[in-house]
């Protein structure tokens, strides 16, 4: 699959809004690609794709991760969680693409997880620093990225509050998220 049919492929899934989004996370991504000299177009290809399932039916959604061996951890959680491994299950099924980087790298935008590889750390950071995104605090995490060039930190600093925040909320956290913390701290 290359990158225009990707585009097409996401725009005629997602929601105007959320394609837009996709676009921006892929453009991130490829400016952190440059700085930190990555694939860029995995980077790219993996930006575009990382929300494909995200607004699939969460029953199909746990139907997947049943019928598929699929960790069975992801059975508690909800399209926040899920989207992102069944997108990439999805996504080397039916597309064809085997690339351990790009499909890492969008099974693991949200939770993250210990030891990511350079394509999945920059799509992790690069959806939570998109232009579009105005989360508190986020203008702290793209100068870790553009004036610091530490994307070790930034994966750190995101984990660290996302954790906070869903400790907040009363979220169930998945392990892979404690597991990324730990790593990178």
């Amino acid at each position: 699959m290359n990158e225009l049919e990707a585009k097409q492929l996401v725009q005629e899934k997602l929601p105007e809004k959320r394609f837009a989004h996709s676009l921006r996370v892929a453009e991130t991504a490829v400016l952190m690609a440059r700085l930190f000299k990555a694939d860029e177009k995995k980077c790219h290809l993996a930006g575009l794709l990382h929300d494909y399932c995200k607004y699939d039916d969460l029953n199909d959604m746990h139907e997947i991760v049943k019928e598929n061996s699929l960790d069975d951890e992801l059975q508690l959680y909800t399209s926040a969680i899920l989207h992102g491994p069944i997108a990439a299950f999805l996504i080397e099924k039916e597309f064809n693409i085997h690339d351990e980087e790009i499909l890492l790298a969008i099974k693991n935008h949200t939770s993250g997880r210990a030891d990511m590889n350079l394509v999945e750390k920059i799509i992790f950071v690069a959806d939570y620093i998109e232009p579009a995104r105005t989360t508190p605090g986020v203008e702290d995490i793209r100068d870790i990225v553009y004036n610091d060039h530490d994307l070790e930190r930034a994966v750190f600093e995101i984990t660290r509050r996302n954790i906070c925040y869903l400790a907040e909320q009363g979220v169930k956290i998945y392990s892979e998220t404690f597991k990324c913390y730990n790593y990178y701290n």
